[in-house]
């Protein structure tokens, strides 16, 4: 394609989702200094700057990602996902522990995380996979292929270990298989293997993570050690009530209750909604809805198959990360760790979202020509 006729892909974004993008991503940084601010006289991290950079850079990735055509992405998502495999591998050699798991490499004073290249190198190669055996998609090989496809990747979060983003990669790729075609029997078979190998999940799982479900089941369990975390934080949801305490005011937040090492990431929900109370909460929600609804419009006009396929593993993707962090700040899922897309502080997390998000448009300018 002409370089003047992909610039004109521009002008046909869907804007709708920009906008909800842009909108989340500037409340995140309200949302983060807040979480970072103790008081006027005390000095605080410059969570709030980074973000900001972070943000930008973002853009550019976005930006980027509508520009190059999801159909060679795709093509070289062997490639993509050999690196990411590989990277993966270095950090579990080099990399260093943080918050339990060794996930991270330490660059220039930043973490860079590599599982999060996992989930859009998942998503890529399981839409190549699928749309190349759309004859045979009705055939369990077909399942089994794609669980093959995800299982290096999963594996080696597993030992990191990350459960959240393994638990991020399985439904992402079970949605993609479903609109691909997959026979329904065989979800219902490998949700029987799933739980017969619940026991041998469990001896495997880390202390902790035991101890965020047992917590999650007792909520009475522990309430100033493994608990902490989860009852402050429905709490500061709860104490915001209709219209929230106002931004820097939220108690539960600047005195402390919400740890500040978790606040500005995995519980920057609880912030914003102990701040702006059940309307900030449910305009955060509805921001999200706008982008996952045009997501699934996206998915259905899409050119192709594997323009359907891809952005259903993207709003998959989102949608476990909402659905989990929301719910792990209200007490409806155990703690997990993911982050909140474009509120959340963290630069892997943010270009792993602004990519997909571009990868989004990507499917959608290119749905028919200009």
């Amino acid at each position: 394609m002409p370089i003047k006729e992909k610039l004109k892909l521009y002008l046909h974004l869907d804007w709708p989702v920009v906008g909800a993008m842009l909108a989340l991503a500037i409340a995140g940084v309200f949302a983060i200094y807040s979480a970072s601010y103790r008081g006027d006289d005390q000095p605080m991290p410059l969570f709030y700057v980074w973000q900001v950079r972070w943000i930008a850079l973002g853009l550019v990735v976005f930006l980027a990602m509508v520009w190059v055509d999801y159909q060679w992405l795709c093509r070289w998502s062997w490639v993509i996902l050999a690196a990411v495999l590989g990277l993966l591998i270095l950090v579990l050699i080099i990399g260093k522990v943080a918050y339990g798991a060794k996930s991270w490499f330490g660059i220039a004073g930043r973490g860079v995380q590599p599982s999060e290249l996992a989930k859009l190198a998942a998503a890529l190669i399981v839409s190549f996979y699928l749309s190349r055996r759309s004859k045979e998609v009705e055939n369990f090989s077909t399942m089994i292929g794609c669980l093959c496809l995800i299982a290096a990747p999963v594996a080696l979060v597993l030992a990191q270990p990350d459960v959240g983003t393994a638990a991020v990669l399985l439904p992402m790729a079970l949605a993609m298989m479903f609109v691909a075609g997959v026979r329904v029997r065989y979800f219902v078979i490998f949700a029987v293997i799933l739980l017969a190998l619940a026991p041998v999940g469990w001896l495997m799982m880390q202390d902790y993570q035991k101890e965020r479900i047992l917590v999650f089941l007792d909520p009475g369990r522990d309430p100033l050690g493994r608990g902490w975390n989860y009852h402050q934080s429905l709490i500061a949801v709860g104490s915001g009530g209709l219209n929230g305490k106002g931004w820097l005011e939220g108690t539960q937040n600047v005195l402390g209750y919400l740890p500040k090492t978790v606040a500005p990431n995995d519980f920057i929900f609880s912030v914003l909604a102990e701040e702006t109370g059940f309307v900030g909460g449910i305009v955060v929600l509805a921001l999200y809805g706008v982008i996952l609804f045009e997501g699934v419009r996206i998915a259905a006009n899409a050119k192709d198959k594997l323009g359907m396929i891809l952005a259903t593993g993207i709003v998959a993707m989102l949608f476990t990360h909402i659905f989990q962090n929301v719910g792990m700040t209200i007490g409806l899922v155990p703690i997990t760790g993911l982050p909140l897309p474009l509120l959340s502080y963290g630069g892997s997390f943010m270009l792993l979202v602004m990519a997909s998000l571009g990868l989004l448009q990507n499917i959608y300018v290119r749905r028919k020509p200009y």
